[in-house]
């Protein structure tokens, strides 16, 4: 199956208009040495990675951490659900699966397109974690196997200057923020740089929406990325056919942080992780 690699799949994205294109900020404040980190919130919920790849500098290529679901062809009827949810409401899903015969169109276009991604996050070469609460003593090992394998990634990855990104709250960073699943990940793989006599730079970064995007606002957002569109949409506002304000899509990137500690308790990764939640969660609250 047809997959870009990840310069020309960026290249893509920022020249046609299928997917809001982000407005960078603070890019002065990304490292252009060593290795890095980008930690980013979750607000979007499966929009961020796109963005802060569009928003962030292309070279060196970033690895983004993402669920099994994603790049394990054992998850894909999970996948398919997750695309069929992310493109198709509800209710359109209901209506089309009245029809038999647009239903066998309509399924082989989510496999299609299950597949495609599936393919596609292969190729950028994607980190792949386990998610899953296990059950059985089958599925705990399973997870620890898959889990200790994408650490080994990272590390990797991070000696080689390859940045990576991460979503480390396990939650939406904006809600319930002083009571969050605390993944210390983060702080770990600074550790274990650390004592490799490197300094990981961790860079906060925020995606601001406004409006939320949705399936009801996305084409909003990409159409607005035309030229001819904007200029009506502004001359209908003009005339007082229809209002029109511009949506509005960033990626900050605050202040890098470090963690220097190459033997941490787990109190002090918890500590450094909440830091880090309320710098990007008091980023998010500003306008």
């Amino acid at each position: 199956m047809l997959s870009f690699s990840y310069n020309t799949l960026r290249s893509l994205i920022l020249t046609i208009p299928i997917i809001p294109k982000p407005k960078a900020i603070g890019l002065e404040n990304i490292p252009r040495k060593g290795p890095v980190i980008y930690v980013y919130n979750h607000v979007t919920l499966r929009g961020e990675p796109v963005y802060v790849g569009m928003a962030a500098p292309a070279e060196p290529n970033i690895r983004f951490f993402a669920g099994t679901t994603l790049t394990d062809p054992e998850f894909f009827k999970i996948l398919k659900r997750d695309v069929e949810s992310s493109i198709f409401s509800q209710k359109y899903q209901r209506i089309i699966k009245k029809n038999r015969s647009a239903t066998f169109w309509y399924t082989k276009l989510i496999e299609f397109l299950a597949g495609y991604v599936l393919a596609q996050t292969n190729r950028i070469r994607l980190i792949g974690v386990d998610l899953f609460d296990p059950v059985t003593e089958e599925e705990k090992n399973k997870r620890q196997r898959t889990n200790r394998k994408a650490l080994v990634e990272c590390i990797k990855s991070l000696e080689n200057n390859i940045p990576l990104a991460i979503a480390p709250s396990g939650g939406k960073t904006h809600d319930g923020v002083e009571t969050p699943i605390y993944n210390t990940i983060v702080p770990t793989l600074a550790s274990m740089l650390y004592k490799k006599g490197k300094v990981v730079k961790i860079v906060p970064s925020v995606v601001k929406e406004r409006p939320l995007i949705n399936q009801k606002t996305y084409w909003f957002y990409a159409a607005d990325r035309i030229f001819i569109y904007r200029a009506v949409r502004r001359l209908m506002n003009m005339l007082r056919i229809k209002s029109y304000k511009k949506p509005c899509l960033t990626v900050e990137f605050l202040p890098h942080l470090t963690f220097k500690n190459g033997k941490p308790s787990r109190p002090e990764k918890i500590e450094f992780v909440q830091n880090l939640q309320q710098i990007i969660f008091r980023a998010l609250k500003a306008e």
